[in-house]
């Protein structure tokens, strides 16, 4: 009884870790890998976008590997408005891989890296893998052909060709019920005869077409009767300090014109001449001082 209760015990332990294994193994609903070379580096531009399973416990650690020696770009998560925020995480290197640790508080992890291009003259070889640490219901891949590559050859057939971002081509790969250990491979390979990235080579497009409700639209019917008041009133304004100036002016010229014959006027008074010799007096001189002749006056004197 006792040998029986020591074997039932000794099971229950060695039973636990793989129960509690199970459970921290996580589940990915979705994989979907966006591959974007020579897009805004002359690289290869890698995003993967990860859904996790509805019944995932959160927090969560997610472990993912990238090529060692991946430039790491951003490792983000949802938030409850939808919108990604930074999200913390560990990174070691175990070649030929460097394994990400990722806490998330969200069932949407993003993470993204650069990766070099293999180039060989005017041929271009990509080459994805995924590791298989977790078992993915479905895994999607999205190759963005650059501007003015030749079609592509993929080591696995398109399921679709559609405009991908920036209005450059989009090849679909899709591969479905991958299971833990399960690893996944692809390879693309493509010519092109420019080095010149694709995000700098494409036309620059307005978001929208203006029109009447645009923010910072002027519309003129709108603004051209303001214009015209506008005017109406500086010209006005200018015709009445015009009118104010000359008539200023005016009255001005009048006074001048007044007080000259005054002037004129005081001088005569102030100062007489002699009838006979003509020399000027003094004023209170009664008789001229060169001849003696009586000086004549006004009646007044």
């Amino acid at each position: 009884m006792r040998k029986f209760i020591s074997i039932l015990l000794l099971w229950f332990v060695l039973l636990i870790p793989v129960s509690v294994q199970a459970q921290s193994q996580l589940h990915l609903s979705l994989v979907n890998v966006d591959i974007w070379p020579e897009y805004d580096r002359a690289a290869v531009l890698t995003i993967d976008h990860i859904t996790l399973a509805p019944d995932t416990v959160l927090p969560a650690s997610l472990t993912l590997r990238v090529p060692l020696g991946a430039e790491i770009n951003a490792v983000a998560v949802a938030n409850t408005a939808g919108n990604l925020i930074n999200a913390p995480y560990d990174s070691t290197d175990q070649a030929p891989w460097s394994v990400l640790t990722i806490t998330t508080t969200s069932l949407q992890v993003q993470v993204e890296y650069y990766t070099a291009l293999i180039k060989d003259g005017i041929t271009r070889h990509i080459s994805y893998a995924w590791a298989g640490d977790y078992a993915v219901d479905k895994m999607e891949i999205d190759f963005l052909r650059p501007l003015g590559a030749g079609s592509p050859t993929i080591s696995l057939p398109p399921v679709d060709t559609t405009p991908g971002q920036d209005g450059l081509t989009n090849y679909r790969m899709e591969a479905a019920d991958l299971k833990v250990g399960m690893p996944f491979a692809l390879t693309i390979d493509y010519q092109r005869q420019t080095d010149a990235l694709s995000i700098s080579s494409l036309p620059v497009q307005a978001a929208s077409t203006p029109g009447p409700d645009t923010p910072g639209h002027v519309s003129m019917t709108g603004i051209l009767p303001w214009v015209l008041v506008g005017i109406g009133l500086l010209l006005i304004g200018a015709g009445i300090v015009g009118f104010v100036t000359w008539q200023r002016g005016s009255q001005m010229t009048k006074a001048i014109k007044r007080q000259k014959p005054r002037q004129q006027k005081e001088g005569e008074d102030e100062f007489i001449y002699c009838s006979q010799c003509g020399k000027r007096a003094q004023p209170g001189d009664v008789f001229c001082r060169t001849c003696g002749t009586r000086l004549k006056r006004a009646a007044t004197d």
